[in-house]
């Protein structure tokens, strides 16, 4: 093996994160400076999270184009979909709701910034590999077509013409349009994803995986066969009845913070607000939403945890059944339901049910 094999095996190792003390490639970005820890009392969001973004808004360079998108996010009528977190709308037709997070979104999707055949002359792809995400992003957008040279190791243009003749000249050699499959990112439109997939279908294929078909696949399956359902069966309307709500590794403040309006408001109402989590995060102490204004103007801020559980790293298992256990055998009268278990046992890995969730997926056979 080539000293050129083994620098590209290490690098990929490097990539992966498979080399024990050293840092992975294309993770990011990466501090320079020494670990610090201490503690944070302030409420989360409230005006921490107002200042930051207006330095977000400053630093990208489109402040009128991003505060005209600030008015329209997450509007049902005119608007849309933040392309952060999954947090539904809210149903009442919330104006600004929106969050840190959210913005940084937005604002990625409006820079100005490209890059053309200039920085591919520059930078080789092997060096490009080791950038971490957010140095990559930060560098621009594509402006035209390009292709991989292996004898140079960049990616060179190509024109429009070429590109299309490429690409179809792939297709057209292969043997089956099944042994094709074209992925798609949750970051395209939904009249993009629909433009796709109806070319593909045509194509003579459905291999579409997406971008939550590949996260979630694992996940949707075991459910399925445990629940009967591949998601979550729970909506905002379950939220606003229920008197408690458990939150388990989650903190709200970094993953999904327009939860932490409901989160408010279920603390109003005076609901149970259980946080399972080894590390106290700041969504499971106080909040001050920043779109309501009576709270901002007078720092007042509202909790969104009545109690902390703080469970040993791979321990939510252990609670979980624990607490099933406890529910079983304290409960007034009988929770389990015998005769459906009877009737509807859970699978087994060696059953039939199992078996059934776990078939392939049939493929849709090709147009004449």
């Amino acid at each position: 093996m080539s000293v050129a094999n083994n620098d590209s095996g290490a690098a990929q190792d490097r990539m992966l994160g498979s080399v024990p003390g050293v840092q992975a490639l294309g993770r990011g970005p990466a501090p320079d400076g020494k670990f610090s820890r201490h503690d944070d009392h302030h409420p989360a969001a409230g005006w921490g999270a107002a200042r930051s973004v207006g330095r977000v808004l400053e630093e990208r360079g489109t402040p009128v184009e991003g505060v005209r998108a600030l008015f329209v996010m997450n509007h049902e009528d005119g608007g849309f979909d933040c392309p952060g977190c999954a947090w539904p709308d809210d149903p009442s037709g919330l104006q600004l709701d929106i969050c840190e997070n959210g913005v940084k979104h937005v604002t990625w999707e409006l820079t100005r910034k490209q890059i053309d055949r200039n920085f591919f002359a520059v930078h080789t792809v092997s060096e490009l590999a080791g950038w971490t995400d957010y140095d990559l992003e930060a560098a621009g957008r594509l402006s035209e077509p390009l292709r991989y040279d292996p004898a140079i190791d960049r990616y060179v243009p190509v024109s429009w013409e070429d590109a299309f003749e490429l690409a179809g000249r792939v297709l057209r050699g292969l043997g089956s349009p099944h042994e094709a499959a074209f992925y798609t990112s949750g970051r395209l439109s939904n009249e993009a994803t629909f433009l796709y997939q109806l070319w593909v279908r045509e194509f003579g294929t459905n291999n579409l995986p997406d971008c939550s078909n590949m996260c979630h696949e694992a996940s949707g399956r075991a459910l399925t066969a445990a629940i009967g359902s591949g998601k979550g069966t729970v909506d905002l309307r379950d939220w606003e009845r229920a008197d408690a709500i458990w939150l388990l590794g989650d903190n709200a403040a970094s993953n999904a913070p327009r939860m932490l309006t409901w989160l408010a408001e279920a603390d109003r109402r005076g609901a149970e607000l259980v946080h399972i989590n080894p590390l106290i995060e700041a969504a499971s102490r106080r909040t001050i939403v920043p779109h309501e204004f009576a709270d901002m103007a007078t720092f007042r801020a509202t909790k969104t945890g009545t109690r902390n559980v703080q469970v040993r790293i791979g321990g939510d298992m252990a609670l979980l059944r624990g607490v099933a256990k406890t529910v079983f055998e304290t409960a007034a009268r009988p929770v389990q339901h015998h005769d459906l278990l009877q009737r509807r046992p859970l699978p087994r890995p060696d059953g039939p049910a199992h078996r059934d969730a776990h078939e392939p997926r049939r493929h849709a056979r090709p147009r004449p």
